[in-house]
């Protein structure tokens, strides 16, 4: 599913890039952009032959703000792992133009791997194994995977958010939406183009307002499930905050 989905997103960014005049298609930068795009799935699915689930919760890491950093995305990756699914991170029209892929392993990753490989003597591995356990409540650590997204409570367990902010996210995927949908509007094509270019365009648009409109609805009557560690001093199941569900109610 990420191969085709994450396939989308790549497409829609260069078709989003493009009209924006950001991103010469067939040039040196375009082809480094794809190579990112490859990179994030290749690192995603060694995870899975480590022994690593999907933790649809480490996109919530970072604010918006952060995202929108070009220096910090590049830096510090997009989110807490490897192992979700997450969205190309596009910036807003005449915005710097941050990283747009995860292509460096996040807290997540080297935490679960410390505790599937770690040497340890048999003597010690119970102590030392709770001890790495117990650090779950650690917000760069935090995990949900695929029965916490399936099950429709969760919503922060979702596939293809980004940031710690659901409602500024989707507010954002949907103003670029719309600005693209304005420059197709007045888009002249080239002689040996045809019309398929700007269909391609407006499908990606509307599957990403989609995408956007579903987290939204996710936040309405949501509730937060957390899979801590004992003893981490936090509910384990969390309603969402009745502002943020009025605020995702009043952008739908």
């Amino acid at each position: 599913d990420i191969g085709a989905e994450a396939g989308a997103q790549l497409a829609y960014a260069l078709d989003l890039l493009a009209a924006q005049g950001d991103l010469v298609p067939d040039s040196p930068e375009a082809e480094q952009f794809v190579r990112d795009y490859i990179t994030s799935l290749t690192v995603h699915e060694v995870g899975h032959t480590l022994g690593l689930r999907h933790n649809f919760r480490a996109s919530r890491l970072f604010t918006q703000a952060q995202l929108a950093d070009p220096a910090f995305t590049r830096a510090q990756g997009l989110g807490g792992s490897v192992m979700d699914y997450m969205p190309v991170n596009l910036g807003l029209p005449g915005q710097p133009r941050p990283a747009a892929f995860q292509t460096t392993l996040g807290p997540y990753d080297y935490w679960a791997i410390d505790y599937a490989y770690r040497p340890l003597a048999p003597e010690h591995e119970a102590a030392e194994l709770g001890k790495i356990a117990a650090r779950s409540g650690e917000p760069q650590l935090a995990f949900a995977t695929d029965e916490d997204n399936f099950l429709g409570l969760d919503p922060e367990s979702l596939q293809f958010d980004l940031g710690n902010d659901p409602v500024a996210y989707a507010s954002k995927r949907i103003a670029i939406a719309q600005d693209l949908l304005r420059r197709i509007e007045s888009r002249k094509l080239d002689a040996d183009d045809n019309y398929s270019v700007l269909r391609r365009s407006v499908s990606y648009s509307l599957r990403d307002v989609g995408q956007a409109t579903g987290i939204l609805a996710r936040q309405i009557g949501g509730l937060r499930t957390l899979r801590d560690y004992p003893n981490t001093g936090r509910d384990p199941l969390q309603p969402v905050p009745a502002a943020r569900q009025r605020a995702a109610l009043d952008v739908l």
